[in-house]
């Protein structure tokens, strides 16, 4: 692939990282800083022309096994966003919080001039290896970002436009970034705006995705502030754990429901409704309206409730004057003893944990995913009121 001859290309980085060259606003900051690492930290040489490192089949095919769930949920958004560009002659690239291209979308006919470029699969895209690139960049600030042709670190890449958003799990930490790349495209980086939000849109979908894969042992309100979307897009999404708290959200539910930027809360700390009302069978298949307790507005939203409590039990009421805790039904008959002793360590455990399910967890020695699962299997039912 042709390059920008090296020496122009390596003045022009000197330039910016000496000051002599400013583009304004905050991407021209991002890249400046970038370049200085790249040179300064990482001694790498903005003249070089190879391409980026590539796993071996091997290497990757381990990777690919750690992401299999964060591949599962983002493979349909990555076609649908390669059929969107790909006739201006674009590939569509996803890696892993290490930079490390795990799937990608490229026309077949296209496939050698991408990987000639080094847009293939088990590309790695650090900074450290190959300094100022959209990936390295999303990495490091979590922002989305256009890196247009001599933007570029390194010379090798300097016909490339990349650009790339960030991908987050349920609890805010990063998962990887979804990257759309050109061999070729026009000069003018006016021309990469419609792609960079096609990218960041994208990003988003594949979030949501993720997240409705992740909080299947979740109670989990899908949710719009226009109720005729709440079916079709809801774009606010909140994972609930069995004593009614709130565990996680996404990006739009933490913008739209401040009170979520801090985790859990209780459904009641949230919303001007009864947790139970969220918890009943007839609101999973109906439109409930929650009211925001610190800002007034309304959310419509429906409730899926994890598979395993899609038509939840109730005990039956206990003889008039007998205390019982709606926490503790009595177990099912047909229950083993080892099962029976089970149910009521967890029990116990989540007493005393107030109903916090991580605190109990912890305690019981397993991780909060298998928790729900032993309280679904054991017909554990939730208070409601932590």
């Amino acid at each position: 692939m042709p390059y920008v001859p090296s020496t122009q290309h390596i003045d022009r980085i000197c330039n910016v990282i000496e000051g002599r060259t400013v583009r304004p606003g905050a991407d021209g900051k991002r890249l400046a800083s970038s370049y200085r690492r790249s040179l300064e930290q990482y001694h790498l040489d903005p003249g070089a022309a190879a391409g980026p490192r590539v796993l071996t089949v091997p290497e990757l095919r381990d990777v690919q096994h750690r992401e299999e769930t964060f591949l599962r949920a983002s493979g349909q958004c990555l076609s649908r966003l390669h059929e969107m560009v790909r006739e201006a002659d674009y590939c569509v690239m996803l890696t892993d919080a290490q930079g490390v291209t795990i799937d990608y979308r490229v026309d077949r006919d296209r496939r050698h001039d991408f990987k000639r470029a080094g847009l293939y699969l088990g590309s790695c895209w650090s900074e450290s290896e190959e300094g100022t690139c959209g990936v390295a960049s999303v990495l490091l600030d979590a922002e989305p970002i256009t890196v247009h042709r001599t933007d570029h670190f390194r010379a090798a890449f300097t016909t490339l436009t990349c650009s790339a958003s960030p991908i987050f799990g349920l609890h805010g930490e990063l998962l990887g970034v979804l990257d759309a790349s050109a061999v070729r495209s026009p000069d003018e980086r006016e021309s990469q705006r419609l792609v960079n939000h096609i990218v960041r849109q994208s990003a988003l979908l594949i979030e949501d995705a993720y997240f409705l894969n992740a909080a299947t042992d979740c109670w989990v309100l899908l949710a719009h502030r226009n109720r005729h979307y709440v079916e079709a897009q809801p774009e606010i999404l909140i994972a609930i754990d069995a004593c009614g708290n709130a565990i996680a959200a996404n990006r739009r539910a933490r913008e739209c429901v401040p009170a979520l930027t801090r985790l859990p809360r209780h459904v009641t700390e949230l919303f001007d409704v009864p947790a139970e009302r969220l918890f009943d069978a007839k609101a999973s298949r109906g439109l409930v309206s929650l009211r925001l307790n610190d800002t007034g507005s309304t959310l419509y939203a429906r409730v899926r409730p994890p598979p395993v409590a899609r038509m939840p039990k109730r005990p039956a009421p206990p003889p008039r004057g007998a205390a019982a805790s709606p926490a503790t039904p009595a177990p099912p008959s047909a229950m083993s003893e080892s099962d029976a002793l089970e149910r009521n360590r967890i029990v116990a455990a989540l007493g005393d944990a107030k109903w916090r399910a991580e605190q109990a967890a912890q305690a019981l020695g397993m991780s909060r995913a298998t928790l729900y699962r032993r309280i679904a299997k054991l017909g554990i039912l939730p208070p409601h009121k932590c």
